[in-house]
């Protein structure tokens, strides 16, 4: 084979390769997202309209998972974040979930009903941390924050959603079991060592 066709060939390759790796990066625009730190790590709030399983593989994509939230400190410092994220209430709202406004966070019971488990990378497994319906309990003393909930209202309800507005169960910044086929924004955690993966 010629060197320049060689060459071309190898051209149409690499250049193949660069749009496959841009798409498979580009599940949130770089303009869509609020990154902050807390505790030595990086978070993203991203605004953008993802299904609980969606948002999932977005925060696999960028090397991170949906938040895991695991004391009263992170959760407080999260959700004084959410303010800073200029975000339009309006834009991430789960009907079933009393209305409210929401945003993705880890937990899901996708598996087995009200078994809630941080599985932020929806890779089937993570630690449990809550048992049952609002008169459940937490697993193994691990932190949760719901309203009174989680209920699986009108059953299906299996992803965890944090509020940002009150709903008729719970007030802004408990957390709510709502569809997990809702569109919400939501919220990426980076592991402290592996810092935020570049998106451009």
């Amino acid at each position: 084979m010629k060197p320049s066709v060689t060459k071309l060939l190898l051209s149409g390759v690499i250049l193949a390769s660069s749009f496959s790796t841009f798409a498979q990066s580009t599940c949130a625009l770089p303009a869509n997202v609020f990154s902050f730190t807390y505790n030595g790590s990086t978070y993203e709030v991203v605004r953008e309209n993802k299904t609980w399983v969606e948002a999932a593989a977005c925060a696999v994509d960028h090397n991170g998972f949906l938040a895991e939230i695991n004391d009263q400190a992170e959760q407080d410092a999260i959700f004084a974040e959410l303010s800073n994220a200029s975000i339009t209430n309006s834009n991430t709202v789960a009907s079933d979930g009393g209305g409210a406004s929401y945003v993705w966070i880890g937990g899901n019971d996708l598996g087995t009903e009200g078994e809630w488990t941080w599985d932020g990378d929806n890779s089937g497994s993570g630690n449990q941390f809550w048992q049952g319906t609002a008169s459940g309990s937490p697993v193994g003393g691990l932190y949760n924050n719901w309203g009174n909930e989680p209920d699986d209202f009108g059953s299906g309800q299996d992803g965890l959603g944090l509020a940002i507005t009150n709903w008729p169960l719970g007030v802004a910044g408990q957390w709510n079991d709502v569809a997990d086929g809702n569109t919400l924004y939501f919220i990426i955690e980076y592991p402290s060592t592996a810092g935020v993966d570049n998106q451009e």
